[in-house]
């Protein structure tokens, strides 16, 4: 665990820190913008305009993502004072955000940019889709070395164990599984499975789409890609309400996972019947040939 990663120095004294959430979620942005460049011309999009787009994306996606996880966690944020829950709500670079609600904020605000910039919906979520999938794998790193959204007591033996204090170890705590000072028991690296599986889901869909066959494939495969995963790493974590030692309690994120999948199927049938072809922004026309101003025969 090393919520921290390192200190920056700064001027006139003292060390700014920077965690390790915050790190790896702009390093997340920031690969997802470079990756985008290979496929950005089949938008219309230029270097600047993709990161503009990122940046629209990343902000929309963790300002919903943490008020969705502060909606559903709110006993973490609560405070003796209201000055005080207000400024645990506002660090977000600690962590506390909930990767369906940043789904949710993020498309929203895509479909916005994508009718004031006349790109088909369907389109512009193609093409984000898998860049969605990349900025996920980083931030699933950050929240590993956070120690946020962490698995459920494992003897696998690559199995982790985390320190006192941390969410996980206070977890089984309160459980009275462990001593109050003493480490946790081994627990599944349940961020890095899905680190993995996110990284296969990007690859496996930026390839696929300069040869998709019709607008919405991609954006559909990822819904049902991400919430069959998602289904599954329910199962192997410990971060859940009311979770307990050999509980196998339904958790709010897999019947929002169910959701996803049956969106991402209904997706998929309705755009292969519509069939209609993968759009391309439309080549500006060539300017016009100067008119010859040389000299001509017969010219003074």
């Amino acid at each position: 665990m090393r919520p921290v990663l390192f200190g920056v120095p700064w001027p006139g004294g003292g060390v700014v820190a920077m965690p390790a959430y915050g790190t790896f979620l702009v390093l997340g942005m920031l690969l997802a913008v470079v990756a985008s460049r290979r496929h950005a011309g089949r938008l219309g999009l230029r270097p600047v305009e993709v990161f503009d787009l990122g940046l629209l994306l990343v902000a929309s996606g963790v300002v919903a993502a943490h008020l969705l996880h502060v909606v559903l966690r709110f006993d973490l944020y609560r405070s003796a004072t209201a000055g005080g829950t207000l400024l645990r709500i506002a660090t977000v670079w600690n962590g506390g955000l909930v990767y369906y609600g940043g789904l949710l904020g993020a498309t929203a605000a895509l479909a916005v940019w994508a009718r004031r910039r006349g790109v088909p919906v369907a389109d512009a979520m193609d093409f984000v889709a898998p860049l969605g999938a990349l900025g996920l794998a980083s931030t699933r790193m950050g929240c590993f070395l956070n120690g946020c959204c962490f698995g459920r007591p494992s003897s696998l033996p690559w199995a982790v164990v985390y320190p006192p204090g941390s969410p996980a170890q206070s977890t089984q705590a309160a459980a009275g599984l462990v001593a109050a000072g003493a480490r946790s028991l081994p627990i599944h690296p349940v961020q890095l499975y899905e680190l993995a599986v996110a990284a296969v889901v990007f690859v496996w869909l930026w390839r696929r789409f300069p040869r998709r066959r019709f607008a919405g494939e991609i954006v559909a495969l990822f819904c049902v890609a991400y919430g069959l995963w998602r289904l599954v790493a329910e199962t192997l974590r410990a971060d859940a309400v009311g979770w307990a030692p050999g509980g196998s309690r339904w958790t709010t994120m897999q019947s929002w996972s169910v959701l996803l999948v049956l969106l991402g199927v209904a997706g998929y049938a309705w755009a292969a019947r519509r069939a209609r072809p993968p759009w391309t922004a439309p080549r500006a026309a060539p300017l016009p040939a100067e008119p010859d101003r040389g000299h001509t025969p017969g010219s003074p």
